[in-house]
């Protein structure tokens, strides 16, 4: 038997795919490929590999209005340089592995942020 945890698993399915999603909405606003990529942890090769191999789930996660809002508000904290709180993107990785890819979220993000 092998054990994980929602973390875990998010971190294999959830988070490549919002890398790519924020990166993207960098990208959308005028920020250059490679720095978009630098932002948020990957490389411009792997956002490429990503928009094409996981465009499906990109698009799903950026329609959903309410994930959509998360990200927006990340963009814009990054696009003002501010400072972004690792709580901010532990939220919007527990409500999105839970709504997009329906993986348990993180049960404290569920006990002491999400309704």
């Amino acid at each position: 038997m092998k054990v994980t945890t929602p973390c875990e698993e998010a971190y294999r399915i959830t988070i490549p795919v919002l890398r790519t999603a924020i990166a993207k909405e960098l990208i959308e606003r005028g920020m250059p490929v490679i720095k978009a990529s630098k932002i948020v942890g990957i490389s411009a090769t792997t956002y490429e590999k990503n928009i094409k191999e996981k465009n499906g789930e990109i698009e799903k996660v950026l329609s959903d209005e309410e994930i959509k809002d998360m990200i927006e508000a990340l963009v814009g904290r990054i696009l003002a340089n501010q400072t972004i709180e690792s709580t901010s993107f532990c939220l919007l990785c527990s409500k999105t592995s839970k709504k997009i890819f329906n993986l348990q979220s993180c049960p404290l993000s569920e006990k002491f942020y999400l309704t």
